[in-house]
C-alpha cells in the first residue's frame, strides 16, 4: 500500500481527480472516460495505471451482450482516505479494512432503522423515496462528523500539551520529534512508521530511540 504522502502526490493531478469523480458515479471503461474528459486514451491509460497501482481503483472484466468482454474500472470499496488538519493535529489516514457491520450495529443500535431503509431499496420505485433515504443518511453522517470533529479537537489539545512538555525537556530536536511521535501514537507504532513521520532514516531512528532509552525517557 502506498504511503499517505505518495497518495497525496497522486491525487495532486487534476486529471486523476476528474477520473475519480467519474468513477465515484459508476464503473466506467477507458474509452468512455477518455471521451467524457476529452483526453487521449493513452494518457487516460497512464492515469488509470497509476490509480490502480495505488489501490484507489481496481479493474474488472465484464461480459458484453455483443462483442468481446470489456475492462472496467471502479473505486475500491474497501479504500477510504481521511485528511485532518487543525491546530495541533495533521494526519492523513488510509483505511483499507472491511466494515464490520454487525459490530457497528451492536455499538450503534440507532443505525438499525437506516439499515432497514437501505435494504428496502430493491423494492422502491419512487425517486422521491431515494431522496428521503439520502437525506436521512446525510443527516446521520453530519451528526457523526460533528462528533468526530469534537474528538479530534480534544486529541489536538492533548498533542499540543504533550509537545509543550517535550519542548521543556533537555533533548535535541530529533529526540523531541521521535519522542512526540511515540508518545502520541494512536496504538503501537513501528520504527518504520516513526522514520516516515519524522523523515529520518530507520537506522537513525533506532539510534535516537536508544538514546531516549539511555536517558530514561522511553522504555523499549
Amino acid at each position: 500500500m502506498v504511503s499517505s504522502e505518495q497518495l497525496l502526490d497522486i491525487l495532486g493531478n487534476e486529471t486523476r481527480r476528474m477520473i475519480l469523480e467519474l468513477l465515484a458515479e459508476k464503473p466506467r471503461y477507458t474509452t468512455e472516460i477518455a471521451s467524457l474528459l476529452s483526453i487521449g486514451q493513452k494518457a487516460i491509460n497512464d492515469h488509470l495505471r497509476i490509480l490502480s497501482d495505488s489501490g484507489v481503483i481496481e479493474p474488472y472484466v465484464q461480459k458484453q451482450s455483443r462483442g468481446s468482454p470489456r475492462k472496467y474500472f471502479k473505486i475500491n470499496e474497501k479504500y477510504r482516505l481521511e485528511f485532518t488538519l487543525t491546530p495541533g493535529y495533521f494526519e492523513v489516514y488510509i483505511l483499507d479494512s472491511e466494515v464490520d457491520a454487525k459490530a457497528i450495529m451492536e455499538r450503534f443500535p440507532e443505525f438499525q432503522e437506516l439499515q432497514k431503509q437501505v435494504e428496502q431499496i430493491e423494492s422502491i420505485r419512487k425517486i422521491g423515496k431515494y431522496g428521503q433515504i439520502c437525506r436521512d443518511l446525510g443527516d446521520e453522517l453530519y451528526r457523526l462528523r460533528k462528533a468526530k470533529m469534537y474528538v479530534e479537537s480534544l486529541l489536538a489539545k492533548v498533542r499540543i500539551k504533550c509537545m509543550k512538555v517535550i519542548d521543556s525537556m533537555d533533548l535535541n530536536p530529533e529526540e523531541k520529534r521521535v519522542l512526540f511521535e511515540v508518545a502520541t501514537a494512536e496504538g503501537d507504532i513501528t520504527v518504520e512508521e516513526i522514520s516516515v513521520k519524522c523523515k529520518i532514516p530507520e537506522q537513525e531512528t533506532i539510534r535516537v530511540l536508544n538514546e531516549l532509552k539511555k536517558k530514561g525517557v522511553l522504555r523499549l
